[in-house]
């Protein structure tokens, strides 16, 4: 009898300790379940917190429509493979939207950019690759080419409003524009090229040595220029009706502080337009921002796009249609 009640006290001490286990691989469970939530919001995926997909009240406001004769701008970014899911990827959810088409040009495949792989190059070797590429395949699909780096943000109808009194059988170029220490000129901080600076750009200056450098080199915004004057394309002025800058080198915060000389001296001495108190200012026209971290990023688009101003007309009302990327 004795043995018997050990027996069922050893089965009710197992059956406990089973329940007790299974409790506690429950609880493991749920901590891995939690841990691996926490992890993905620790990635930073900025734009969800846009709810980019659209809204119920967002659903309603108007939309433009694609206009067939407004500028038709390809957008055209520069990366590499560290910068995919740093920067890229809020780009590409954010102000690339904008653009009527897109693609990225990095030394590294990715299955959501697609970008063209150019692999072992500078930034120049890439252009030099990628802007024949472009005019090859694309050339009558765009009127404007938009060259910026992956740490742009540009507000495509700010953009659009500038380019509309200009042809894109023009050989003509807009951005901010610089003078070397040769006093030559060029832009920093993105780019814009009409569809006839561009055909110009591949089949004349890419084909001549004496016009254009044809090997690599980390000097891009410099080369281009060099091969921009080459074919006799003219640097467009982008700045507004007060002499502010709109295709502005930094960010927007160091910008609407003031630009120090100690600290901006290269900006204040290669500027090719005078820096003083009026021009310093920042433009409501503003077309591009420089060397954006992915937080601002999400934030311009917010307060450009998303932001409402009760009795304002809202900003998303500028918004386009979503455009699709290709390559």
């Amino acid at each position: 009898m004795d043995e018997e009640c050990a027996n069922v006290a050893s089965v009710s001490k197992l059956r406990a300790c089973l329940f007790d286990l299974l409790e506690s691989l429950k609880i493991l469970v749920k901590f891995v379940v939690i841990s691996l939530l926490c992890f993905n919001l620790l990635q930073t995926d900025y734009t969800c917190l846009l709810n980019l997909a659209g809204d119920s009240a967002n659903d309603s406001l108007p939309i433009a429509r694609s206009n067939i004769s407004r500028p038709r701008v390809f957008c055209l970014i520069f990366t590499y493979k560290e910068l995919h899911e740093y920067s890229d990827i809020h780009s590409q959810a954010t102000w690339l939207q904008h653009c009527d088409r897109y693609l990225f040009v990095s030394n590294h495949p990715h299955s959501v950019l697609e970008p063209l792989v150019v692999k072992n190059r500078y930034r120049w070797g890439s252009m030099l690759i990628s802007f024949d590429y472009v005019s090859r395949y694309y050339g009558n699909d765009f009127d404007w080419l938009l060259k910026v780096n992956s740490d742009n943000f540009v507000i495509l109808e700010n953009l659009r409003k500038l380019l509309e009194p200009h042809s894109p059988e023009e050989p003509i170029s807009f951005g901010c524009k610089m003078k070397n220490k040769e006093n030559e000129t060029y832009t920093h901080g993105g780019t814009v090229l009409s569809r006839e600076a561009l055909h110009r750009l591949v089949t004349v200056a890419f084909k001549n040595s004496s016009i254009c450098y044809l090997s690599d080199s980390p000097y891009d915004d410099e080369e281009l220029g060099r091969c921009l004057r080459g074919v006799d394309v003219v640097f467009g002025d982008t700045r507004d009706a007060m002499g502010r800058q709109r295709f502005i080198p930094f960010t927007p915060q160091e910008y609407l502080t003031e630009l120090k000389p100690e600290n901006n001296e290269w900006f204040l001495n290669r500027s090719y337009y005078e820096i003083n108190n009026t021009t310093r200012q920042l433009s409501p026209e503003a077309i591009s921002f420089y060397n954006v971290s992915p937080e601002t990023i999400v934030t311009l688009y917010y307060y450009i796009y998303k932001l409402r101003i009760f009795g304002k007309n809202t900003p998303s009302q500028n918004v386009t249609e979503k455009k699709i990327k290709f390559n």
